[in-house]
């Protein structure tokens, strides 16, 4: 019999307390994979949402790091940049959390430059596209028809004012999908917020090089106090919903690492003290002590792996289930790179190690004679 089988049969033998003891494993691990796979989810939406435009760099307030950071006057700023050496377009963005329905969670509602490039990127599946910047109609993604349950013709009724839905629209980024658009003057008037913007979205021309865009970051900065030229990656880096969520990941993994240790650890030391004379005897026979320490271990590992397995399936579970509640739809999209789970199999194999290295280290210095005489 090799060691694995015979750590395997040792668990089987305590089928309630090895039960136990992945199930606490696995809801740590769970608690990790769900907390992280919408931490990176939510900044990868973002940052999907802006690459899709074809935004080269979001001109946004110094001190600004929320998800809708507050409006600005943009005009005089929009003048200036548009002299500037491969500034192909620059275009200003207006973003709100709107309830749109009454009996449907608040939306995003976008207020783009009518005509603008921004719009270039969708794909029109039904109705029509605004016929004018002052037209009072709407465009919603495929994803929030559905959630709102209406369709091309229908009306919607925004801060109390009725707008007709044009189209139905697709994008490749979920956070459009599940939002409402409109053209930027329609958006400024719907929020009394008057030649206001929350972004300006600058796109360069084809010749224009790394170094260009490294000017135009250098310009802003320089000439434009209060206000920075950036990516959309250093944008969603620096908002602070994103870097809240990802703390509350890197703490969840913190304390589940701590609580799973201390399951397997005292799992374990159990095991260890009522298997005292079985030890005895295998030390008897010949076994020796590291051959011991490597059994202990073994069964560790065996019980944290098995959790962490269990523990991934459930936190896919969970981040998949939280995506598609109706306040969460259209707003993130959990992702799971396969390197994060080969990550957390190797959490659950140094929660095995860490939990069952001092029964381990105890079962091997037992003398034989001592042990034997355990009761």
């Amino acid at each position: 019999m090799n060691l694995f089988r015979f750590a395997l049969d040792n668990l089987y033998r305590r089928p309630a307390r090895s039960s136990l003891t992945v199930s606490a494993i696995s809801l740590g691990i769970a608690a990790v994979v769900a907390l992280t796979s919408i931490a990176w989810g939510f900044e990868a939406s973002w940052q999907k949402a802006n690459d899709a435009r074809g935004t080269d760099l979001i001109i946004a307030r110094t001190a600004s790091q929320n998800t809708m950071p507050s409006p600005f006057v943009a005009e005089k700023i929009q003048l200036a940049l548009v002299k500037l050496p491969h500034v192909k377009e620059v275009v200003g963005l207006l973003s709100e959390m709107l309830t749109v329905s009454a009996d449907a969670p608040p939306a995003f509602v976008f207020g783009w430059v009518y005509g603008s490039y921004l719009w270039d990127h969708l794909k029109l599946i039904d109705g029509r596209w605004p016929a004018d910047s002052n037209e009072a109609v709407v465009m919603i993604g495929s994803l929030s028809s559905e959630i709102l349950h209406k369709k091309s013709g229908d009306y919607v009724e925004i801060e109390g004012k009725t707008f007709t839905v044009a189209g139905i629209f697709e994008s490749s980024a979920v956070v459009e999908n599940g939002a409402v658009i409109m053209t930027l003057n329609q958006a400024q008037q719907l929020t009394d917020k008057p030649g206001k913007v929350n972004f300006l979205n600058i796109k360069v021309d084809a010749s224009a090089t790394e170094a260009d865009l490294l000017f135009i970051k250098e310009h802003v900065k320089n000439s434009m106090p209060g206000f920075l030229a950036i990516t959309s990656g250093e944008l969603v880096a620096n908002n602070a919903v994103v870097r809240i969520s990802k703390a509350m990941s890197n703490a969840t993994i913190l304390i589940a690492g701590l609580v799973g240790a201390l399951v397997v650890f005292n799992t374990m030391l159990m095991s260890i003290n009522e298997r005292t004379r079985e030890i005895g005897i295998l030390l008897a026979l010949g076994w020796q002590r590291a051959t011991i320490i490597k059994l202990v271990l073994c069964e560790a590992m065996i019980l944290s792996l098995v959790g962490g397995v269990i523990g991934i399936l459930l936190g896919v579970g969970i981040a998949f289930g939280l995506e598609h509640i109706e306040l969460m739809r259209g707003k993130i999209d959990a992702i799971f790179p396969i390197p994060f789970f080969f990550a957390v199999l190797g959490l659950s194999v140094i929660l095995g190690i860490f939990g069952g290295l001092y029964p381990a280290l105890k079962a091997s210095s037992l003398l034989p004679s001592n042990a034997l005489r355990h009761e």
